[in-house]
């Protein structure tokens, strides 16, 4: 762990020094102030380069850690560490992918000033904190609830309206999110039969999380911590306090309260009796409506939010397949019969959103088979997929559930590939798109990827060249008394304890069950003596990082005696 928690600080490390020249840099404020600095910021291919360096080798150290993870060698506090290590150099520059966070920071002052933010744009504040938001949102309501409206408004003003104090200060909100993530994330995977440091590695130590939630400081890891914690709240039989949880999430970002229905299956079935469902969702839903209306009134705000939703729809993102297809399709009809692009656009838009709304209908109605933890991180996938906005980052609102709850490894590949893609896929914030961009990625991820293979190749040479040395060195682990050390391939811990069986042979072939003793003796009944130390090499394919089937010999030099060890959910019957 220790090799991979320093290629992944040194990524971070890079990715920042990237972050200097191709971040999105406060107007007035420049954290290194050098000529050779606006030299290099002026090549777009250099400096993004710089920036994918980074990014390649963190994403290279997390898949490493990601195998001893799979391998059960990690434990969550381990983990928990190597996320300090690696977020550490991200909490302290400027944002680097995303400039929201000046949003937020002038959405919050107006909030103290006594402006309604739901009912005017950053506009209407001036000041310092407005310069640098973006012209498309001077002018737009802020789409976020009461509850993060006031938190913002309380760091500007502990920060007296500074720029690049506002940005630590939401950093510093953004890591207490993220430690709400560390806490129940693990106890939430328990709950849900995964092992807990298999969901630590995919939902906290996600790239995604170092780089969007704390390097951009984005509200989404408030939204998450609370989320997660009312999940765990419910499945510990606090359904009342999951719901208030849950609901101050909403009050931070809408998605969560999609999570409020899902607390309906877990407390139905916690509860039984006749129509529980019904009796549960009446009590969720005052429970939620009341929580709303207090916090609301206590905050002294309205619900202009709910209105307000519609604000990131003026951005168009290429990565949202209702918006690309809209405008493909409004374009064509627009030559065709004269058509606006816009109103086709917004009639793709109304087809993905009720085509998603009764994706997750039928994911709550059929949750009790995929678990509701499972069928939400499914639900918030096909909102954010369907959705006409879609950023890097919105796609944590599913990973972060489904990192912890879901078992099929599927899932969990696609979840993995798909984080590594929306990594290497989004530009730095302070660049535009094109062929130096597009150059400047490929000349920093390539030949980081070349030099770790040929590092790997290297070293499996070497390994390779040691073991034919000394086969004494290939002892693995220890079978005692007819029992497997290790973990099943999946994310979840074995249900049943190991099989053994003793064969005479050759390695890797099955045979009847039978032991051969030291002494040469065969009884074909026989189990391994207790105590007797056996040797594990694997000979079968692997899956999910751990061997799918383990020969092992006897550490005495007493014949050609073989066991074979496989899950006993069912042997594993590839060899290689």
């Amino acid at each position: 762990m220790a090799a991979h928690r320093v290629l992944g600080t040194a990524g971070s490390l890079v990715t920042v020094v990237g972050g200097l020249l191709a971040g999105v840099r406060p107007v007035g404020e420049v954290a290194i102030d050098l000529p050779i600095v606006h030299q290099v910021r002026a090549s777009t291919a250099l400096s993004v380069a710089v920036v994918y360096v980074g990014l390649t080798m963190l994403l290279l150290a997390w898949w490493q850690v990601g195998r001893q993870v799979r391998s059960g060698d990690t434990s969550c506090r381990s983990l928990a560490t190597t996320a300090a290590w690696w977020g550490a150099p991200f909490a302290l520059t400027i944002p680097i992918f995303s400039g929201d966070v000046h949003s937020y920071l002038a959405q919050g002052a107006m909030t103290r000033a006594g402006l309604d933010a739901y009912q005017v744009g950053p506009a209407a504040l001036g000041g310092p904190l407005t310069v640098n938001v973006p012209d498309i949102w001077q002018h737009t309501p802020a789409p976020y609830g009461p509850i993060f409206l006031n938190l913002a408004g309380g760091v500007t003003e502990v920060t007296g309206g500074g720029v690049w104090a506002g940005i630590l200060g939401m950093r510093l909100l953004a890591l207490l999110g993220v430690g709400l993530m560390v806490w129940s994330v693990p106890r939430l995977a328990r709950f849900c039969g995964v092992r807990p440091a298999a969901a630590m590695w995919l939902g906290v130590l996600n790239p995604l999380v170092l780089l969007h939630l704390i390097g951009d400081a984005h509200n989404e890891a408030v939204m998450l911590g609370l989320m997660c914690v009312g999940l765990v709240m419910t499945l510990r039989h606090r359904p009342v306090v999951g719901v208030v949880l849950l609901t101050l999430a909403t009050l931070v970002k809408a998605p969560a309260a999609l999570a409020i229905a899902f607390v309906v299956p877990i407390w139905a079935r916690q509860i039984g009796g006749r129509w529980p469902r019904l009796r549960v969702a009446l009590w969720v839903g005052a429970v939620a409506g009341v929580t709303a209306v207090l916090v609301t009134a206590l905050a002294g705000m309205s619900f202009g939010w709910v209105q307000a939703l519609g604000t990131p729809t003026h951005a168009r993102t290429w990565m949202s397949i209702t918006t690309d297809l809209g405008w493909a399709v409004g374009t064509v009809l627009h030559h065709l019969i004269g058509v606006g692009v816009e109103q086709t656009r917004h009639a793709v838009w109304l087809v993905g959103l009720v085509g998603a709304a009764g994706l997750c209908v039928a994911l709550w109605r059929r949750s009790a088979r995929t678990g509701p933890v499972t069928a939400l991180g499914l639900s918030l996938a096909v909102v954010v997929i369907a959705g006409p906005v879609v950023h890097p980052w919105y796609l944590l609102w599913a990973i972060v559930p489904l990192a912890a709850a879901a078992n099929g490894t599927a899932i969990r590949r696609v979840v993995t590939a798909g984080s590594v893609a929306l990594v290497l896929l989004v530009l730095p914030g302070g660049v535009q798109p094109g062929l130096p961009a597009l150059v400047g990625a490929l000349a920093g991820t390539v030949p980081v990827l070349v030099a770790a293979a040929a590092f790997l190749r290297l070293r499996r040479r070497g390994g390779s060249a040691s073991s034919a040395a000394d086969p004494a060195e290939r002892i693995q682990p220890v079978l005692t008394a007819g029992r497997a050390v290790g973990r099943s391939p999946g994310g979840r811990r074995p249900t049943a304890q190991p099989a053994l069986v003793a064969a005479t042979g050759n390695a890797g072939r099955r045979a009847p069950a039978r032991h051969v003793d030291p002494a040469g003796d065969t009884d074909h009944d026989a189990p391994p003596a207790a105590g007797q130390r056996l040797a594990l090499r694997a000979v079968s394919t692997r899956r999910g990082g751990l061997p799918r089937w383990y020969t092992a010999v006897p550490t005495t030099a007493a014949g050609p005696a073989v066991c074979h060890c496989w899950w006993s959910s069912g042997p594993h019957r590839r060899h290689r």
